[in-house]
């Protein structure tokens, strides 16, 4: 009888240790998850940042060199419509929620300059939990690494 206890106690050990496992590897999962959406987040604001830098480039060009410069504005859908600048330090800029309101060129690329550092800093911080939560994963790989059984 004794024999007995003895066998169910360690099969019920073992299946701990199993759900065990299956539990580190879930929460491993669960981190290359994240990572990988955390990644996926850090392109979107490369994208966005670049897009920027573009219009910010492009207002720099427009200050020096627009005035009286006829231009083709966009209009959508691949189709634009050939304008004249006539006052090129005259623009209008979203300011959130589709408000637009007048500024100075100098005011827009302001605007700009502080939406890439607040982009900057929001990259930063993913990078910074994309780091942290590699560690995790290798922390758990170690404790994977001891739990698995050992092959002699």
């Amino acid at each position: 009888m004794g024999d007995k206890r003895r066998k169910g106690v360690m099969g019920m050990a073992e299946e701990k240790k199993v759900r065990t496992l299956e539990q580190v590897q879930d929460e491993i999962r669960s981190y290359l998850g994240e990572i990988e959406y955390l990644r996926s987040q850090i392109g979107a604001i490369d994208a966005t940042i670049a897009d920027l830098r573009i219009v910010d480039a492009t207002l720099a060009y427009i200050k020096e060199k627009g005035k009286g410069k006829a231009i083709y504005i966009p209009l959508g859908s691949g189709i634009a419509i050939k304008g004249k600048i006539e006052n090129p330090d005259d623009v209008i800029m979203d300011v959130g929620a589709g408000i637009l309101v007048g500024a100075t060129i100098d005011e827009a690329r302001e605007n700009i300059e502080k939406r890439i550092n607040a982009l900057m800093n929001l990259r930063l911080a993913l990078l910074r939990k994309i780091e942290e939560d590699t560690r995790k994963v290798n922390e758990l790989l170690k404790e994977l690494q001891e739990m698995s059984p050992k092959k002699e």
